[in-house]
């Protein structure tokens, strides 16, 4: 069947169809993410990134794959995501500098949400993915952001692509929730890949007598005992915790 564009496609631009084999790695067109918005959230302009709607994004030569419309950080979680971080920031010493680091980074728009909301910044992303890698490596450089991303596996890179001494850090945690996320208990941060205390303590490592303050995406059902393990772990800087069901 055909849409108002005369593509020829399915029904419906859902869950299953983008993260579909033959689908999930290739580029969609303007078309394709507003139909997934409209078809999903009732709204073509759903896949907000970068504080543009989607046909803003499209003209600027920002391009994404199937799966990152709905992997992405869109931008009303993100805004939250920077208001939250914005407001722990405030209570620091006037002039404190900050630094973003991101595991996971994906579209990176996580990032730069964050960077939109902190002043005189900067950040650093990881991306185990090369398809995904080369996507965001092309979209951030489009854009200019001030965003560092590099290809691979962030426990390798954590210690070699840091952020000098001096500057306080903000790590956002978003792994793949993969097997993780249950109908009957919801999340569970420890069953993530990896777990989310693994990553936490990697950042620890890699960021010794560092103030850190991480700021992890989870659902609205949570599992107790990680979360609890994971307050218990503590850092000087504190814990966010955003819930990824967007309003």
């Amino acid at each position: 069947m055909e849409d108002s564009h005369g593509q020829r496609g399915p029904c419906d631009y859902d869950r299953n169809f983008l993260l579909s084999p033959a689908k999930r790695n290739q580029i969609v067109e303007l078309w394709e993410v507003e139909k997934f918005g409209r078809d999903s959230f009732g709204d073509p302009d759903a896949v907000a990134l970068y504080g543009m709607r989607p046909a803003e994004w499209y003209a600027k030569g920002v391009r994404i794959l199937a799966r990152t419309t709905l992997e992405a950080v869109r931008d009303p979680l993100g805004n939250r995501i920077g208001a939250d971080v914005a407001r722990v920031a405030a209570m620091t010493p006037q002039g404190t500098l900050f630094g973003v680091v991101d595991c996971f980074a994906g579209s990176c728009n996580g990032l730069y949400s964050i960077l939109r909301h902190l002043p005189r910044t900067e950040a650093i992303g990881f991306e185990f993915e090369p398809v995904i890698f080369e996507m965001s490596a092309r979209n951030i450089a489009s854009l200019g952001l001030p965003i560092r991303l590099f290809s691979g596996d962030y426990r390798q890179l954590l210690r070699v692509h840091r952020f000098p001494a001096g500057r306080r850090i903000v790590a956002f945690l978003a792994p793949p929730w993969a097997e993780a996320l249950s109908a009957e208990t919801g999340l569970d941060l420890g069953s993530t890949k990896p777990p989310i205390a693994e990553i936490v303590a990697d950042i620890e490592r890699a960021y010794t007598d560092t103030p850190i303050l991480y700021v992890v995406e989870v659902h609205e059902r949570l599992v107790p005992a990680p979360l609890a393990a994971l307050r218990a772990q503590g850092s000087e800087s504190g814990l966010i915790c955003v819930n990824r069901a967007e309003p």
